[in-house]
């Protein structure tokens, strides 16, 4: 007796492994639901929010808002700043979330966020301007992006000091230059600040499983 083959089986409509980057498309969600939020108030109302959750150096140094060193990485100066980062945060923040995990993932997004603030006061104390947007926390994913590339290069037997030293100093050379070139629009100390830490913190964000 003949049997008729099994017809092939069909792939879910709701692919789990489709939806794996979940977390950071989460967090670009919620950015963006953020500045549709803004872009529906009267200025009056938006000037309110950055002032209450955007970054000012002189307030950290008063001990103040301390909250701020996270929250001003929520609010961004428009849409065109908004989908530069989010462009380089769906990127970098996949490829990475799957390396730490998402415990891990959004520490390190707080850490970066906050050590790009910070680097901001120590470079500017005095700035009486706000400091927003994830770029602080986008540099530190950049700095994780390229630390995990040279330690698979590594683990081949491959010496990648020169490679780590060069790219560090480049970025840094780079961001100077853009801003100077942008007259200090660009807050290039918290691309910085976020660069470095997340670099040296990375190693110790890592799933050991």
């Amino acid at each position: 007796m003949s049997h008729d083959p099994e017809p092939p089986r069909r792939e879910p409509i709701f692919n789990p492994s489709a939806f794996e980057a979940l977390p950071v498309v989460a967090l670009i969600v919620l950015m963006t639901g953020i500045q549709f939020w803004l872009d529906s108030m009267g200025t009056l109302a938006q000037n309110r929010i950055y002032w209450d959750y955007a970054f000012f150096s002189t307030r950290l140094w008063e001990g103040r808002d301390l909250t701020a060193l996270v929250t001003h990485a929520f609010l961004h100066g428009g849409w065109a700043h908004l989908a530069m980062n989010m462009v380089a945060l769906f990127a970098l923040g996949t490829f990475c979330w799957k390396r730490m995990g998402s415990v891990n993932f959004f520490g390190f997004f707080a850490i970066t966020a906050a050590a790009g603030a910070i680097t901001f006061a120590l470079i500017r104390p005095g700035e009486a301007g706000p400091l927003v947007g994830a770029s602080g926390a986008i540099f530190g994913l950049l700095a994780a992006f390229k630390y995990i590339q040279l330690s698979y290069i590594a683990e081949r037997g491959y010496d990648v000091r020169r490679d780590a030293i060069l790219f560090l100093v480049q970025i840094t050379v780079l961001n100077l230059v853009l801003g100077l070139a942008t007259g200090g629009m660009m807050a290039w100390e918290a691309h910085f600040g976020g660069l470095a830490v997340g670099w040296f913190i990375t190693p110790y964000m890592m799933r050991t499983a």
